[in-house]
């Protein structure tokens, strides 16, 4: 799957890291409070975009998260060891190079 759009989450105590990729460069880089609010508003904006999108995600709530935010068409979701990638943006690139 070809994808204009990789988004990395790092999930840490109490926050979640957030790196966007868009078309292999990054777009943006940013940090949201661990809290539902912030789940329903990455949510929003990832099945708002008319794209493909790739999402990669590591750290304590990875599989809550990938649950809650890769549901939907066009998304192919990756859950990543936080010893392969524990950092936002590694993640963003773990989704870009996977194949």
């Amino acid at each position: 799957m070809t994808s204009d759009l990789c988004i990395g989450i790092a999930s840490k105590k109490d926050a979640y890291e957030i790196a966007a990729l868009e078309n292999g460069k990054t777009i943006g880089v940013l940090k949201f409070p661990a809290t539902r609010l912030s789940v329903e508003a990455i949510r929003g904006f990832l099945r708002a975009h008319a794209k493909p999108v790739r999402l990669a995600v590591a750290g304590a709530a990875a599989v809550s998260l990938a649950l809650a935010l890769g549901d939907f068409p066009g998304c192919e979701t990756f859950i990543v060891a936080s010893s392969i990638a524990s950092q936002a943006p590694a993640l963003a690139h773990y989704a870009w190079h996977t194949p």
